[in-house]
């Protein structure tokens, strides 16, 4: 393994920490080296509320996974998420010239320079700006504009916006752990980096990420996204359900999910609901679990399609609907998503032909790895195979990695 194609990145989620270590191949393709997970502190709704927690929790996610993958770490990639993030759709505009010329990559720049530098808060930083189409002399629909010929160029684009706060508090988190901070993505972003295709994204698709305490959704159409969002509910939620219905510890009831869990109670034995109100200690069948289960994960989907809110552009979406997330894996779960969204449903949680999935313990690794592979998008191969990439984020993880002496390793062991 050759310094400076590795790559290290962080997954901070609302209960669980999850740090991956890649080698990215000159093709793109990437093969898990080493991982590590970590129950979430000081971390609530993206931020880190309490900074001495969550670094401790930062430094000791990292070292786990120095030590299952052999290596220094001085920093990684991160994502960004909490209901601080705004999904914005902004338009631009830029005259081409005095007569009609055809359009230029610089013309294309400028536009969407354009569109960065739309009016948002004082207090937060735009992270991504999406084209979405292209009209080029009031002429819409246009995919790609250069070479065009036209006098004026338009473009609507997709941007995501985070407070400067939150993002500044991630950093010194990092740094407070002696690490340094690569760059980050918006963990929806990755999460689809990891688990859509580019037919899923042409045909429209959307994306509904069932985390611990969030639900995030994305909506890609055309092969870009076009809106994105949270819902303040998630699989902790089911278990806080499970807890209060059943009268048990909530540790009992998270086990009871994993193990039992089902949440369409078409599937099971009917029950009579009154057990839940004149027993003291309701005995657990699979027909009450689905009674307490499904009201809540029928409205975890409502949420996040009444906050869409475009049921038209929802009902063309070729593609469906792709479910991942730890809070997705209760039996019925996609049957119950297709009843709510009246589309096509697949559940993915990892990417197809993963080389060195299969170390990986269960649980929701798309969204690190959708960081590991977006941390790799600029590798290339160059004319003697080497990978050129100086530049880029890739560029700045040159050197950052290395292996650790063998002596330092049987010292530790």
């Amino acid at each position: 393994m050759s310094q400076g194609r590795l790559i290290v990145a962080c997954d901070f989620g609302t209960t669980t920490f999850r740090a991956l270590v890649t080698e990215v191949f000159p093709n793109g393709e990437l093969e898990i080296v080493g991982h590590s997970v970590q129950e979430a502190e000081g971390f609530v709704d993206g931020d880190f509320v309490d900074l001495a927690a969550g670094s401790r929790c930062i430094a000791r996610t990292i070292r786990a996974v120095e030590q299952d993958s052999d290596i220094y770490v001085t920093g990684f990639t991160y994502n960004i998420s909490g209901s601080h993030l705004r999904s914005v759709l902004a338009t631009a505009q830029v005259p081409i010239g005095p007569g009609p010329r055809p359009i230029r990559e610089a013309d294309i720049d400028e536009v969407r320079s354009r569109a960065r530098s739309m009016a948002i808060p004082f207090d937060h930083k735009i992270l991504t700006v999406t084209p979405v189409v292209y009209a080029v002399d009031r002429v819409k629909g246009v995919v790609d504009p250069q070479g065009r010929v036209g006098s004026q160029l338009e473009m609507q684009a997709h941007l995501i916006t985070g407070s400067r706060s939150v993002l500044h508090n991630i950093e010194n988190a990092i740094e407070t752990a002696k690490y340094k901070p690569l760059g980050e993505e918006v963990d929806i972003l990755a999460t689809a980096e990891a688990l859509l295709t580019a037919e899923d994204r042409e045909q429209g698709v959307m994306l509904v990420d069932i985390g611990g305490l969030t639900t995030n959704w994305a909506v890609y159409n055309r092969g870009a996204i076009v809106a994105n969002g949270m819902v303040p509910l998630g699989g902790e939620h089911l278990s806080s359900d499970l807890a209060h219905g059943l009268r048990i510890p909530q540790s009992a009831a998270e086990e009871v999910k994993l193990k039992r869990g089902v949440v369409l109670r078409d599937l099971v034995e009917e029950v009579s609901l009154d057990v839940l109100f004149d027993q003291e200690q309701p005995e657990e069948t699979p027909g009450l679990v689905a009674a307490v289960l499904e009201p809540r994960v029928e409205e975890i989907f409502t949420y996040v399609k009444n906050d869409f809110g475009d049921l038209r552009e929802l009902a063309g979406l070729g593609a469906g609907v792709v479910l991942t997330g730890g809070g997705s894996r209760c039996r019925g779960t996609r049957q119950l998503c297709e009843e709510v969204f009246d589309l096509p449903v697949t559940r993915r949680h990892l990417p197809a032909r993963l080389k060195g999935a299969d170390r990986l313990p269960s649980g929701q690794w798309a969204t690190v790895l959708g960081l590991s592979l977006w941390a790799a998008g600029d590798w290339t191969e160059g004319d003697e195979g080497e990978p050129r990439g100086g530049g880029g984020l890739l560029g700045k993880l040159r050197g950052m990695f290395k292996r650790r002496p063998a002596e330092s390793l049987s010292a530790e062991a």
